[in-house]
Protein backbone atom coordinates (compact mmCIF):
# COMPACT_ATOMS: atom_id res chain seq x y z
CA UNK A 1 0.00 0.00 0.00
CA UNK A 2 1.71 3.15 -1.12
CA UNK A 3 1.59 6.20 1.01
CA UNK A 4 -1.74 8.11 -0.24
CA UNK A 5 -3.45 4.78 0.11
CA UNK A 6 -2.47 4.90 3.69
CA UNK A 7 -3.32 8.49 4.17
CA UNK A 8 -6.96 7.97 2.57
CA UNK A 9 -7.10 5.12 4.94
CA UNK A 10 -6.50 7.07 7.90
CA UNK A 11 -8.58 9.84 7.47
CA UNK A 12 -11.53 7.08 6.79
CA UNK A 13 -10.67 5.65 10.18
CA UNK A 14 -10.58 9.21 11.76
CA UNK A 15 -14.14 9.95 10.15
CA UNK A 16 -15.80 7.04 10.54
CA UNK A 17 -17.37 7.49 13.75
CA UNK A 18 -18.96 10.04 12.68
CA UNK A 19 -20.55 9.16 9.28
CA UNK A 20 -24.24 9.01 8.91
CA UNK A 21 -25.64 4.96 9.27
CA UNK A 22 -28.82 4.84 8.06
CA UNK A 23 -29.05 4.76 3.68
CA UNK A 24 -29.35 8.17 1.88
CA UNK A 25 -26.99 11.31 1.36
CA UNK A 26 -26.10 13.08 4.54
CA UNK A 27 -23.48 15.75 5.66
CA UNK A 28 -22.69 15.96 9.52
CA UNK A 29 -21.02 18.30 11.73
CA UNK A 30 -17.94 16.94 13.73
CA UNK A 31 -16.36 18.08 16.95
CA UNK A 32 -14.08 20.33 15.15
CA UNK A 33 -14.93 23.89 13.62
CA UNK A 34 -16.26 24.45 10.21
CA UNK A 35 -15.22 20.19 9.23
CA UNK A 36 -18.17 18.50 8.03
CA UNK A 37 -18.56 14.60 6.90
CA UNK A 38 -20.58 13.92 3.94
CA UNK A 39 -21.86 10.34 2.90
CA UNK A 40 -24.04 9.15 0.26
CA UNK A 41 -25.54 5.39 0.03
CA UNK A 42 -26.41 6.02 -3.31
CA UNK A 43 -25.76 8.24 -6.20
CA UNK A 44 -27.17 10.88 -7.05
CA UNK A 45 -27.79 13.81 -10.65
CA UNK A 46 -26.43 17.08 -10.99
CA UNK A 47 -27.68 19.06 -8.37
CA UNK A 48 -26.96 22.63 -8.03
CA UNK A 49 -24.83 23.78 -5.49
CA UNK A 50 -23.16 26.88 -3.62
CA UNK A 51 -19.61 26.24 -2.43
CA UNK A 52 -17.95 29.37 -0.05
CA UNK A 53 -14.34 29.53 0.09
CA UNK A 54 -13.54 25.40 0.88
CA UNK A 55 -11.59 22.73 0.94
CA UNK A 56 -13.11 19.14 -0.06
CA UNK A 57 -11.36 15.64 -0.12
CA UNK A 58 -12.96 12.44 -1.70
CA UNK A 59 -12.21 9.41 0.49
CA UNK A 60 -14.37 6.82 -1.25
CA UNK A 61 -16.46 6.96 -4.30
CA UNK A 62 -16.46 9.68 -6.85
CA UNK A 63 -18.11 13.43 -7.18
CA UNK A 64 -18.02 15.54 -10.54
CA UNK A 65 -18.57 19.38 -9.81
CA UNK A 66 -19.22 21.23 -13.09
CA UNK A 67 -18.36 25.23 -13.01
CA UNK A 68 -19.41 27.19 -16.06
CA UNK A 69 -17.00 24.92 -18.78
CA UNK A 70 -14.64 23.45 -16.20
CA UNK A 71 -15.29 19.86 -15.08
CA UNK A 72 -13.69 18.51 -11.87
CA UNK A 73 -13.86 14.33 -11.37
CA UNK A 74 -12.51 13.94 -7.51
CA UNK A 75 -12.11 10.20 -7.12
CA UNK A 76 -10.90 8.62 -4.05
CA UNK A 77 -7.73 9.94 -2.79
CA UNK A 78 -8.37 13.63 -4.47
CA UNK A 79 -9.63 16.89 -3.16
CA UNK A 80 -10.27 20.63 -4.53
CA UNK A 81 -10.45 23.99 -3.53
CA UNK A 82 -12.44 27.29 -4.03
CA UNK A 83 -11.03 30.51 -3.26
CA UNK A 84 -14.82 32.33 -3.05
CA UNK A 85 -18.54 31.49 -3.35
CA UNK A 86 -19.40 29.92 -6.64
CA UNK A 87 -22.36 28.02 -7.41
CA UNK A 88 -21.63 24.52 -9.23
CA UNK A 89 -23.34 21.52 -10.02
CA UNK A 90 -22.46 18.49 -8.07
CA UNK A 91 -22.73 14.55 -8.95
CA UNK A 92 -22.11 12.04 -6.60
CA UNK A 93 -21.49 8.55 -8.86
CA UNK A 94 -19.81 4.92 -7.02
CA UNK A 95 -22.13 5.03 -4.19
CA UNK A 96 -23.74 2.20 -2.81
CA UNK A 97 -25.44 0.32 0.29
CA UNK A 98 -22.00 -1.91 0.68
CA UNK A 99 -19.53 0.96 -0.52
CA UNK A 100 -20.48 4.11 0.49
CA UNK A 101 -19.53 7.80 -0.62
CA UNK A 102 -17.48 9.01 1.84
CA UNK A 103 -15.52 12.85 1.99
CA UNK A 104 -14.20 15.90 4.16
CA UNK A 105 -15.08 19.55 3.79
CA UNK A 106 -13.48 22.18 5.62
CA UNK A 107 -14.87 25.57 5.57
CA UNK A 108 -12.12 27.60 5.23
CA UNK A 109 -10.74 30.30 8.22
CA UNK A 110 -10.12 33.41 5.42
CA UNK A 111 -8.64 35.41 8.15
CA UNK A 112 -5.89 32.32 9.22
CA UNK A 113 -5.06 31.16 5.10
CA UNK A 114 -4.43 35.19 4.95
CA UNK A 115 -2.50 35.08 7.43
CA UNK A 116 -0.35 32.65 6.73
CA UNK A 117 -0.30 33.55 2.91
CA UNK A 118 0.92 37.10 3.99
CA UNK A 119 3.96 34.98 6.35
CA UNK A 120 4.88 33.18 2.89
CA UNK A 121 7.17 34.91 0.35
CA UNK A 122 4.78 37.13 -2.14
CA UNK A 123 3.92 35.36 -5.24
CA UNK A 124 2.93 36.21 -8.44
CA UNK A 125 -0.90 37.35 -9.23
CA UNK A 126 -2.01 35.01 -11.93
CA UNK A 127 -5.23 35.12 -13.63
CA UNK A 128 -6.61 31.22 -12.37
CA UNK A 129 -10.00 29.76 -12.17
CA UNK A 130 -11.37 30.27 -8.51
CA UNK A 131 -11.82 26.16 -8.31
CA UNK A 132 -9.07 24.09 -8.58
CA UNK A 133 -8.23 20.29 -7.68
CA UNK A 134 -5.14 18.16 -6.84
CA UNK A 135 -4.06 14.64 -5.25
CA UNK A 136 -4.51 14.55 -1.42
CA UNK A 137 -0.72 13.63 -0.85
CA UNK A 138 2.70 14.14 0.62
CA UNK A 139 2.35 17.37 2.70
CA UNK A 140 -1.06 18.16 2.22
CA UNK A 141 -2.41 14.94 3.12
CA UNK A 142 -0.09 14.38 6.19
CA UNK A 143 -1.33 18.45 7.65
CA UNK A 144 -4.76 17.19 6.55
CA UNK A 145 -4.49 13.83 9.13
CA UNK A 146 -3.17 15.82 11.79
CA UNK A 147 -5.53 18.18 11.75
CA UNK A 148 -8.55 15.67 11.31
CA UNK A 149 -6.78 13.14 14.33
CA UNK A 150 -8.23 15.92 17.18
CA UNK A 151 -11.65 14.42 16.36
CA UNK A 152 -10.18 11.37 18.48
CA UNK A 153 -8.57 13.92 20.96
CA UNK A 154 -10.80 15.81 22.69
CA UNK A 155 -8.40 17.55 24.94
CA UNK A 156 -5.98 18.46 22.29
CA UNK A 157 -8.65 20.27 20.13
CA UNK A 158 -8.18 23.87 21.90
CA UNK A 159 -4.57 23.86 22.35
CA UNK A 160 -3.96 22.14 18.62
CA UNK A 161 -6.92 23.29 16.43
CA UNK A 162 -5.38 26.54 14.75
CA UNK A 163 -2.11 25.19 14.84
CA UNK A 164 -2.81 22.62 12.69
CA UNK A 165 -5.12 24.01 10.79
CA UNK A 166 -2.51 26.34 9.95
CA UNK A 167 -0.13 24.27 8.76
CA UNK A 168 -2.90 22.39 6.61
CA UNK A 169 -3.51 26.20 4.92
CA UNK A 170 0.69 26.54 4.83
CA UNK A 171 0.70 23.31 3.14
CA UNK A 172 -2.32 24.46 0.52
CA UNK A 173 -0.85 27.32 -0.21
CA UNK A 174 2.69 25.65 -1.26
CA UNK A 175 0.52 23.01 -3.56
CA UNK A 176 -0.83 23.31 -7.04
CA UNK A 177 -4.00 24.82 -5.62
CA UNK A 178 -2.22 27.77 -4.10
CA UNK A 179 -2.62 30.54 -6.95
CA UNK A 180 -6.49 29.71 -6.57
CA UNK A 181 -6.25 30.09 -2.54
CA UNK A 182 -4.12 33.38 -2.98
CA UNK A 183 -7.26 35.18 -4.36
CA UNK A 184 -8.25 35.24 -1.22
CA UNK A 185 -6.00 37.66 -0.01
CA UNK A 186 -5.10 39.25 -3.04
CA UNK A 187 -6.35 42.74 -1.65
CA UNK A 188 -5.69 44.46 -5.21
CA UNK A 189 -5.03 42.11 -7.60
CA UNK A 190 -6.92 41.26 -10.83
CA UNK A 191 -8.51 38.28 -9.57
CA UNK A 192 -9.66 40.41 -6.48
CA UNK A 193 -11.55 42.59 -8.95
CA UNK A 194 -13.62 39.15 -9.98
CA UNK A 195 -14.31 38.50 -6.77
CA UNK A 196 -15.72 41.88 -5.69
CA UNK A 197 -18.08 42.06 -8.82
CA UNK A 198 -19.09 38.14 -8.17
CA UNK A 199 -19.57 39.35 -4.72
CA UNK A 200 -21.97 42.21 -6.50
CA UNK A 201 -23.86 39.63 -8.42
CA UNK A 202 -24.08 37.33 -5.04
CA UNK A 203 -25.94 40.45 -2.84
CA UNK A 204 -27.99 42.17 -5.63
CA UNK A 205 -29.35 38.98 -7.62
CA UNK A 206 -32.78 40.85 -7.79
CA UNK A 207 -31.13 43.98 -9.84
CA UNK A 208 -31.06 44.58 -13.58
CA UNK A 209 -27.39 43.79 -15.09
CA UNK A 210 -26.17 46.34 -16.84
CA UNK A 211 -22.62 44.61 -17.74
CA UNK A 212 -20.47 47.78 -18.48
CA UNK A 213 -21.54 49.60 -14.98
CA UNK A 214 -20.22 46.44 -13.25
CA UNK A 215 -16.93 46.70 -14.92
CA UNK A 216 -16.47 50.30 -14.06
CA UNK A 217 -17.39 49.41 -10.93
CA UNK A 218 -14.14 47.10 -10.81
CA UNK A 219 -12.15 49.20 -12.50
CA UNK A 220 -11.40 46.96 -15.84
CA UNK A 221 -12.09 47.28 -19.27
CA UNK A 222 -15.40 45.94 -20.88
CA UNK A 223 -13.12 43.12 -23.22
CA UNK A 224 -10.76 42.45 -20.52
CA UNK A 225 -14.13 42.57 -17.80
CA UNK A 226 -16.02 39.61 -19.91
CA UNK A 227 -12.97 37.67 -20.64
CA UNK A 228 -11.49 37.09 -17.20
CA UNK A 229 -14.66 36.91 -15.50
CA UNK A 230 -15.46 33.81 -17.57
CA UNK A 231 -11.77 32.28 -16.94
CA UNK A 232 -11.93 32.93 -13.05
CA UNK A 233 -15.76 32.18 -12.07
CA UNK A 234 -16.11 29.76 -15.34
CA UNK A 235 -19.36 31.66 -16.76
CA UNK A 236 -20.11 34.71 -18.07
CA UNK A 237 -21.56 37.39 -15.89
CA UNK A 238 -25.37 37.15 -17.01
CA UNK A 239 -24.72 33.39 -16.52
CA UNK A 240 -23.35 33.84 -13.39
CA UNK A 241 -26.23 35.67 -11.95
CA UNK A 242 -29.26 33.82 -13.37
CA UNK A 243 -27.67 30.88 -11.51
CA UNK A 244 -27.56 32.83 -8.50
CA UNK A 245 -31.13 34.19 -8.93
CA UNK A 246 -32.25 30.19 -9.18
CA UNK A 247 -30.22 29.12 -6.32
CA UNK A 248 -31.50 32.27 -4.26
CA UNK A 249 -34.90 31.71 -5.71
CA UNK A 250 -34.78 27.36 -4.65
CA UNK A 251 -34.03 28.88 -1.23
CA UNK A 252 -36.83 30.78 -0.56
CA UNK A 253 -39.10 28.43 -2.13
CA UNK A 254 -38.17 26.16 0.44
CA UNK A 255 -38.45 28.29 3.17
CA UNK A 256 -42.19 28.26 2.14
CA UNK A 257 -45.04 30.92 2.70
CA UNK A 258 -44.43 32.93 -1.04
CA UNK A 259 -46.10 31.90 -4.29
CA UNK A 260 -43.84 31.02 -7.45
CA UNK A 261 -44.55 34.31 -9.15
CA UNK A 262 -43.47 36.60 -5.87
CA UNK A 263 -40.43 34.67 -6.14
CA UNK A 264 -39.93 35.19 -9.31
CA UNK A 265 -40.33 39.21 -8.77
CA UNK A 266 -38.20 38.82 -6.06
CA UNK A 267 -35.14 37.30 -7.69
CA UNK A 268 -35.47 39.73 -10.74
CA UNK A 269 -37.09 38.21 -13.13
CA UNK A 270 -39.54 40.00 -14.76
CA UNK A 271 -41.62 36.61 -16.27
CA UNK A 272 -42.86 34.40 -13.80
CA UNK A 273 -42.87 32.14 -17.12
CA UNK A 274 -39.84 32.34 -18.00
CA UNK A 275 -38.48 32.33 -14.44
CA UNK A 276 -40.49 28.52 -14.69
CA UNK A 277 -38.53 27.41 -17.93
CA UNK A 278 -35.16 28.12 -16.26
CA UNK A 279 -35.68 27.14 -12.93
CA UNK A 280 -36.76 23.60 -14.59
CA UNK A 281 -33.82 23.54 -16.76
CA UNK A 282 -31.24 24.01 -14.02
CA UNK A 283 -32.95 21.74 -11.54
CA UNK A 284 -35.23 19.30 -13.29
CA UNK A 285 -38.71 19.97 -11.99
CA UNK A 286 -40.46 23.39 -12.26
CA UNK A 287 -40.38 25.47 -9.19
CA UNK A 288 -44.52 24.93 -8.81
CA UNK A 289 -43.72 21.08 -8.71
CA UNK A 290 -40.98 21.22 -6.10
CA UNK A 291 -43.18 23.98 -4.01
CA UNK A 292 -45.37 20.64 -3.57
CA UNK A 293 -42.86 18.62 -2.82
Amino acid sequence: MNKQSIQKERLLELTGPFAARQPGTHCLDTPLPRLKVWSSTQPTPPTPILFQPMFYAVLRGTKVLTLGANRFELSAGECAATSFGLPFSGQLENASLASPYVALSLDLDVELLVEAMLNMPKAEDRWVCSAAAGRLEGSVGDAFIRLASLLAAPDDRAMLGRAYEYELYYRLLQSPMGDTLRQLGQRDSRSRRIKTAADWLCSNVDKPLVISELAARVGMSLTSFHRHFKAVTGYSPLAFQRRMRLIEARQLLFAGGLTVSRIAYMVGYVSPSQFSREYKTMFGIPPAADLAR
